[in-house]
């Protein structure tokens, strides 16, 4: 049976796929043409770029906008891990959002699927997607709670790197959790004698006026200069990861461990994305399987920090990195190892002192504070964990 996903926004015609909109459906096109396609395909421009211009066309007597593409130039996963779009209106005063709650619609994004099966897929995703949790789901008794609220865990494969929430920044100051997420990072300071502290969100002040201060232990671990500061968003992580941009963060961060004090805490405001994604390279780097690396990947859902992310979309970012498949290779590590050494990343005498900081184990001062094998034993189970 054929996949009927006309109101949904495309049609597919063997390997194309064409983008549609009914001018009749949406009445703030009326008397604009200027409508665009904005997507995970494209980084989610916004601008009048004409390659992503639909055209505008006629079929009896009803106006109607089109846009035809290789499938393959589109199939890029959003956050749903499925090629996800919206449809946008630039007018001269500003841009309009064109969308209706359709099924296929994911945290206020258009998704492409291609059979039911992958609209079933979605369906079940959507249950356990854009969770907000509240603070009360977290029974902060349980050690594995204390790390989940927090997004607090060691990276897989490494023994001295920590991840998680930033230290001092509010990202939702409105939110309950905040000054539980930010205290349990502090405990995990004071737990693993942390040293040394890589912010892959810039350089930030605490803002007196959200209630935010700067703990004493980062001025120390700024004075000893064990702080590095880094910037990269979004769409360089997961769409260009193969940049050369992404390389010179990657070395920045490899070299910043080789040479200062572990234990090691990476973080950007969430511990979500950025963070991720560089944490994901390093577990490879150190000889994380893939399958432990993506289920530390989608911990992070589970924080309530952020929106869902799906592991295909890590895996694209992995894939853009190391230029081929790679989900069934026996020895991830080799190929990450050896593309380092390829892009003059690291040479193998940096990287065998890398994973020589990585490896090595912090002294802990209370072993059973946190649980980060998520071995829940609060009562509270509302809400997956």
């Amino acid at each position: 049976m054929i996949f009927d996903c006309t109101n949904y926004g495309y049609r597919f015609n063997d390997e194309e796929i064409e983008f549609f909109l009914d001018a009749d459906s949406f009445p703030e096109t009326v008397g604009y043409e200027e409508i665009f396609v904005s997507g995970s395909f494209n980084g989610w421009q916004v601008s009048a770029d004409s390659s992503w211009k639909l055209e505008k066309k006629i079929d009896k007597k009803k106006k109607y906008f089109s846009l035809k593409k290789d499938f393959s130039k589109i199939n890029i996963p959003g956050n749903s891990g499925f090629p996800e779009f919206n449809f946008i209106l630039l007018t001269p005063e500003q841009v309009v959002y064109l969308k209706k709650e359709e099924d296929n619609v994911f945290c206020s994004n258009r998704v492409i699927v291609r059979n039911k099966q992958e609209l079933e897929e979605l369906l079940e995703t959507k249950k356990i997607a854009c969770m907000d949790r509240s603070l009360e789901t977290f029974d902060l008794n349980c050690p594995a709670c204390r790390a989940a609220v927090a997004n607090l865990r060691f990276v897989p494969g490494t023994g001295s790197l920590i991840r998680g929430y930033h230290p001092y920044k509010k990202s939702s100051s409105d939110s309950e959790l905040e000054n539980e997420r930010i205290a349990n990072v502090r405990k995990a300071f004071s737990l693993y004698g942390i040293k040394s502290v890589i912010t892959l969100s810039g350089y930030e002040l605490p803002s007196e006026f959200l209630g935010e201060d700067m703990p004493s232990f980062m001025e120390e671990i700024e004075k000893n200069q064990n702080r590095i500061c880094l910037s990269a968003d979004y769409v360089l992580v997961y769409y260009h990861s193969d940049a050369a941009e992404f390389s010179n963060l990657l070395r920045k961060v490899a070299l910043f461990i080789i040479n200062h004090p572990g234990p090691y805490y990476m973080h950007c405001r969430t511990g979500g994305d950025k963070t991720a994604v560089v944490a994901a390279v390093l577990a490879s780097l150190a000889g994380a399987s893939w399958n432990s690396i993506v289920k530390d990947f989608e911990k992070t859902q589970f924080s309530s920090v952020s929106e869902y992310r799906n592991r295909r979309l890590l895996e694209y970012s992995f894939q853009k990195i190391l230029g081929h498949s790679f989900a069934d290779s026996k020895d991830l590590a080799h190929l990450m190892q050896s593309y380092f050494i390829k892009e003059n990343i690291l040479t193998a005498a940096e990287i065998k002192k890398l994973l020589e900081k990585l490896y090595s184990v912090p002294r802990k001062k209370e072993t059973d504070y946190y649980n980060f094998a998520e071995n829940h034993i609060c009562a509270k189970r509302s809400a997956k964990i």
